[in-house]
């Protein structure tokens, strides 16, 4: 069976470029990554923690609006992103080992709303103050 629409060309050309905007819109997320991919990067303090394989879990107790990603890039070089989609910001830390110094170099970029690192740097120093306590695992157990 076959349905004849009436619908005038008008509202069809609208309609599919409406369609058309939703599939290309893109999340927020993906927005501040692509902002913080050509923000330039600039030393920073090394921050202990962020290192830490539950990192994601220990800014998700004091940021819970912040996600965390991590994927390396090379065998000495970390990237860091803290997105908080939430408030349009975000930050971007490239976490290096210095062979020849013995130590990690950090860089950042920051978009959005500023103080995101601030608050960053403050929650992983409270933490490191306090014993760095691992926060129970949030996974569903059977």
């Amino acid at each position: 069976m076959t349905a004849i629409l009436s619908a005038p060309k008008a509202y069809l050309v609208e309609f599919v470029h409406a369609v058309t905007r939703m599939f290309k819109s893109k999340d927020p997320g993906d927005q501040l990554v692509e902002a913080l991919q050509t923000a330039q990067l600039v030393p920073a303090v090394f921050v202990p923690g962020i290192e830490h394989q539950a990192a994601a879990a220990i800014v998700a107790v004091d940021l819970p609006s912040v996600v965390y990603r991590r994927r390396t890039l090379h065998r000495c070089l970390d990237e860091h992103l803290f997105l908080d989609a939430d408030a349009g910001s975000g930050v971007r830390a490239m976490a290096c080992w210095d062979s020849r110094a013995h130590r990690v170099r950090m860089h950042i970029a920051e978009v959005g709303l500023p103080g995101l690192w601030d608050r960053i740097v403050l929650h992983f120093t409270e933490w490191e103050l306090s014993g760095r306590p691992v926060p129970p695992s949030t996974g569903a157990t059977s």
